[in-house]
């Protein structure tokens, strides 16, 4: 992974301590690039900011942007700010997130919308935004996708159709860009314990009850953690990966080929 050293990496929905934004910041720093971290919240990217300093990261290296990503003007905020500060743009990370739990027939419009704006349209528009830096660098991006992306799963439509649009963006993208030497490439988890799914509706008991119902159905016997997918994700970042393209890689313990 020493090819990240000095790098620019711009990650998405890495202002939750929790999850898999937050994760990948923080395995990243051993490899010595350089981070712009959004999320919508400042006490939570603050917080963010502090675990990174706290681990070794100068103040210089690291750009924390408040920023909604389904809102246009701020996506063109965050990348001017990047590249007022840092002048380059190598790696783009596609986090930020949401998910609801309910059946079509119970869904909103508005939150349909909603999912599809955060889930979608937001890595669309911001890779856009990002592509014109990427191929000066011949950079990558990597979207976090789901599982919910490939299988079919209930009472939660506009996530996993947001999601089957996000993989299949990826191959696209992946196809468009290669001439100019950019890679992009998707990480799609199975179960993953961070907060999206209390985010999502869920109570604290139908989340402890859904955990160990998720541990039955992944073949490794477990749910995953934040740093498993960072792992992943780090490595697609990096030019070990220089030869891969238009994948979706699967961090989900096996759960994607489990028959039920």
């Amino acid at each position: 992974m020493a090819s990240l050293k000095d790098k620019v990496i711009l990650i998405t929905g890495a202002g939750d301590e929790s999850g898999i934004g937050a994760a990948t910041a923080l395995h990243m720093i051993q490899f010595g690039p350089r981070f712009v971290l959004t999320g919508r919240r400042q006490e939570k990217l603050d917080i963010v900011g502090k675990l990174m300093e706290d681990a070794g990261v100068c103040k210089d290296r690291l750009l924390l942007v408040v920023a909604d990503v389904t809102i246009d003007a701020d996506q063109e905020r965050l990348v001017k700010s990047a590249i007022d500060k840092f002048q380059q743009l190598d790696v783009v990370i596609h986090n930020a997130g949401i998910t609801a739990y309910h059946k079509t027939m119970d869904t909103s419009m508005e939150e349909f919308d909603l999912v599809m704006r955060t889930n979608l349209r937001a890595p669309f528009y911001l890779s856009k935004l990002c592509l014109p830096y990427l191929i000066k660098t011949k950079g990558n991006i990597v979207n976090v996708s789901s599982i919910s992306g490939q299988r079919t799963f209930t009472a939660e439509a506009p996530y996993g159709i947001s999601k089957a649009g996000l993989d299949h963006f990826t191959r696209i993208l992946a196809m468009e860009m290669a001439e100019h030497g950019v890679r992009v490439n998707s990480v799609n988890p199975g179960v993953i314990r961070t907060n999206i799914q209390q985010k999502g509706g869920m109570s604290s008991q139908q989340y402890v009850e859904y955990i160990e119902r998720q541990k039955l159905k992944h073949p490794l016997g477990n749910i995953g953690e934040p740093i498993d997918v960072a792992k992943a994700i780090t490595f697609l970042s990096s030019e070990d990966s220089s030869f891969i393209t238009g994948e979706l890689i699967f961090v989900d313990g096996g759960r994607h080929s489990h028959p039920v």
